[in-house]
Order: structure tokens, then C-alpha cells, then sequence
């Protein structure tokens, strides 16, 4: 089990590193343009001044609010951060099983022997574990960014950490939707495919309701609906239910992996 934990973090070590560094940078430097771009009161009147279409992207329909924390906050929802992360996250849960299955590599692991439950918990526990460190280089970025700035003080790393678990829940919830995906099929690309479609329309929906009010009713059957760092920031979140509800997600999608997975054939 260790073993095809330890490969599978090798094998994905690339990706697990382009996108942690890119996600420390990007944090680095935000806080380098608060100054940039006028610091809270300008960037009050800024906000104030764009459409509700781009309050609808970041979910700040309550407002944007204007210190260093909400404005480093409100960058951890751009798509930029969202695509890094999830990058990483269908490249290593659509492949779980299926590219294992498809390159025929799965027929050797399996004849180890190991279990199949060990095989797959191995799998999900590398993307647990690639989470973190993304999770955790995001925020390292913003405490790097805040100390070489000198403005350490004015930055509230707790609440930012907590944003940090809200997006890391967000990643594991949908690589569970990945991994179930991929427990049964033996097309690592079209796992890639379905899952990224997935995502895409929950996304698209989470944006939608929020400027059409017809779609409301939708929006919490996504998982971007649970995603809100920016309201952690303005102290107004609901974040211990939005982690809760998607680590749920995660629990029993992973769950339902492992029963899949153990109940299927292993052919190409």
C-alpha cells in the first residue's frame, strides 16, 4: 500500500510541484499589488465601480469588503487558483483506476498481492496528501508576500489558513467525483473529460445563480456553492458547514470508489 502511495506521488510529482509553486507565487505577488492598486480606499471605490457580473465570479454580492485579508481572500476564487488546483486534481483522480486499468498496469499491482480497497485507498490518500501541499504553498505564498511587504501585521493568516481548508474540502470533493468516475472505466481521457464537464457546469451554474435568480434553486447542488473564501474573510461565512458538506461529499464518493472498484472486472 505504501509503496503505491509513494509511486503514485512520484509519478505526479511534476504536476504537484508546477502547481504548488505557481499557486505560491500567484499568492506571493496579490499581496504586492494591494499598495499597487491603491490600498483599501481605493480599492473600495474600485469594487464599487464594477458590474455585478464580476461580484458573481468571486460570490461578493455582500461586498468585497477592502483589507489586505478579504482582497488576498478574494483572489483564492479566481478561476486561475481553481484551474491550478484541479489540474493537478483530475490528472491524479481520473487516473486512478482507469489509466492504471487502461495501460494494464493495474494486472501487476493487484497480483502483488494487494487488496483492492489498499490499492485504491492508496490512490486517494496521494491526492489527500497533494491537496495539503497545495493548500498549504497557497498560503504559505500570501505569509511570504505579507512578511516581504512589511504589512505581516495587517494580514490575518488564521483566517486565510481557514480559507485555505475551504478550498482544500472543494479539491477533495472533487476528486471523489473523479475517482468514481474512474473506479469503473478503463479511459483515463474520458474520465479527464466527463469529470472536467462535471465541474464545469457546477461552476457554471454557481456563477449563474447568482446573477439569475430562476437558477438559485440549483446552485446548491454544486460544489462551488460551499466554496467561499472571501466571506470567510469578511467574517460572514458559513465555512464549518461548507468544509463539512464537502467532506461529506469526499467521504462518500471515495466510499462508493472502493465499492465499485472492488466489484469490476479488470479488463481493458
Amino acid at each position: 500500500m505504501s509503496s503505491v502511495f509513494a509511486q503514485t506521488l512520484r509519478s505526479h510529482r511534476t504536476g504537484l510541484a508546477a502547481a504548488s509553486l505557481g499557486l505560491f507565487l500567484m499568492s506571493l505577488i496579490i499581496v504586492y499589488t494591494f499598495d499597487a492598486l491603491g490600498g483599501a480606499s481605493q480599492l473600495s471605490d474600485l469594487y464599487d465601480s464594477l458590474p455585478d457580473i464580476f461580484a458573481a465570479m468571486f460570490r461578493a454580492q455582500g461586498g468585497f469588503g477592502a483589507t489586505l485579508t478579504s482582497y488576498v481572500a478574494l483572489d483564492y476564487r479566481h478561476p486561475v487558483y481553481v484551474i491550478a488546483a484541479m489540474s493537478f486534481v483530475l490528472s491524479l483522480a481520473s487516473g486512478s483506476a482507469a489509466r492504471e486499468v487502461e495501460r494494464g498496469t493495474a494486472l501487476m499491482l493487484l497480483a502483488a498481492p494487494i487488496a483492492r480497497w489498499r490499492y485504491l485507498a492508496a490512490k486517494v490518500g496521494a491526492l489527500s496528501a497533494g491537496v495539503a501541499i497545495i493548500a498549504a504553498m497557497a498560503w504559505l505564498g500570501s505569509l511570504a508576500g505579507a512578511l516581504l511587504t512589511g504589512v505581516a501585521g495587517n494580514l490575518d493568516n488564521a483566517t486565510l489558513l481557514l480559507a485555505q481548508l475551504n478550498a482544500a474540502a472543494l479539491h477533495l470533493a472533487a476528486g471523489a467525483i473523479a475517482v468514481l468516475l474512474s473506479s469503473g472505466s478503463s479511459d483515463g481521457g474520458k474520465t479527464v473529460a466527463w469529470t472536467a464537464g462535471i465541474l464545469t457546469a457546477m461552476y457554471f451554474v454557481d456563477f449563474i445563480s447568482v446573477i439569475w435568480s430562476p437558477m438559485e434553486p440549483l446552485a446548491p447542488f454544486g460544489l462551488f456553492y460551499y466554496f467561499d473564501p472571501l466571506a470567510v474573510a469578511v467574517g460572514g461565512s458559513t465555512v464549518w458547514r461548507d468544509v463539512g458538506v464537502l467532506l461529506a461529499v469526499a467521504v462518500v464518493g471515495f466510499a462508493l470508489a472502493l465499492v465499485r472498484f472492488h466489484r469490476r472486472d479488470i479488463t481493458r
